[in-house]
C-alpha cells in the first residue's frame, strides 16, 4: 500500500510539485504526504495547531538533538562529554540551523502572513527544517530521519570541522562553567504568554538554585541564550569561566 501510496503521490496527486520538491531534498518520496504541506505551513498563516507547523518543529527539534548526538559520538568516539555537548549545540543552534533551511529553500515554499510574524522572522528556515525533520520521522521512521540529517546535512550542508574551530556559544560556555565547578545549572520557565499569537517565554537561568539572569524570546532555546550570554556577563570575572 505505501508503494501505491508514493507512486500516486509523486505521479498523479495535485500536490505532485510538492512530492517532488521533498524527494529532491530528502532522498524520500512522501507516502503520508499531509504532513508535508504541513511542514510548509506557518502559525502566521494558519493559527489552528492541527494545520500549523509548530508541532513538527517540536518534534522534528528532539529528533535533531538524538541524531546529532549520536553522529557526534560514532564521529569522535575518544573526545569527552563536555566536548560532545558544545558540538552538538552548535550544530543545533538557531543561526546553524537557518543556514541548512536556506540551503535546502525551505523559505520558498513555506507559507507565511509577513504582517503575522511579529519582531522574529529571522529563524523561518531553521525552524522549518525542524518541522521537516519532524514529518520525515512520522512519515518514514528513524532510520530515514538518521539517513537523512547523517548523509544530506551532517556530511554536506555543515561545515563540522569550522564549527569545531569556532568559538562555543553562550549556553555551552555557562554548562562549562557549572561543569567545571560542580555547580548545578537549571534553565527555568518564569513566564510564558501570548505575543502576536505566538508563544513568549521569560526564562531564569539558575545556578545552584540561585538566579542569576533572565532572558527572553519567541522560543525557549532563544530564551535561554539571551539568559546565557547576561550570566556570562556577570560572571566574567571568574577564572575558571574560559
Amino acid at each position: 500500500m505505501s508503494i501505491i501510496r508514493k507512486a500516486y503521490n509523486s505521479i498523479f496527486s495535485d500536490d505532485k510539485e510538492l512530492s517532488k520538491y521533498v524527494r529532491s531534498i530528502t532522498g524520500i518520496t512522501p507516502s503520508k504526504l499531509k504532513i508535508y504541506k504541513q511542514v510548509f505551513r506557518h502559525r502566521s498563516a494558519y493559527i489552528s495547531a492541527k494545520e500549523n507547523n509548530e508541532r513538527l518543529e517540536l518534534l522534528g527539534d528532539s529528533v535533531l538533538d538524538l541524531l546529532v548526538a549520536e553522529f557526534l559520538f560514532k564521529k569522535y568516539p575518544f573526545r569527552e562529554e563536555g566536548f560532545m555537548t558544545e558540538m552538538r549545540a552548535k550544530i543545533v543552534n538557531r543561526a546553524s540551523l537557518n543556514v541548512v533551511g536556506q540551503k535546502l529553500g525551505l523559505i520558498e515554499k513555506l507559507e507565511v502572513n509577513r504582517k503575522g510574524l511579529g519582531d522574529a522572522p529571522k529563524d523561518l528556515a531553521g525552524n522549518t527544517f525542524e518541522a521537516l525533520v519532524g514529518a520525515i520521522y512520522l512519515d518514514a521512521g528513524l532510520d530515514a530521519a538518521r539517513r537523512f540529517v547523517h548523509k544530506r546535512v551532517l556530511q554536506n550542508l555543515v561545515d563540522i570541522d569550522n564549527l569545531e574551530a569556532t568559538e562555543t556559544d553562550h549556553k555551552s560556555k555557562v554548562f562549562h562553567y557549572s561543569q567545571r565547578n560542580g555547580k548545578k545549572l537549571e534553565f527555568v520557565v518564569n513566564a510564558e504568554e501570548q505575543r502576536n499569537r505566538r508563544s513568549y517565554f521569560v526564562i531564569d537561568l539558575t545556578i545552584d538554585g540561585q538566579v542569576i539572569a533572565s532572558g527572553e524570546g519567541y522560543s525557549k532555546k532563544n530564551a535561554e541564550q539571551a539568559a546565557a550570554m547576561k550570566a556570562l556577563a556577570l560572571l566574567k570575572n571568574e577564572e575558571t569561566l574560559l
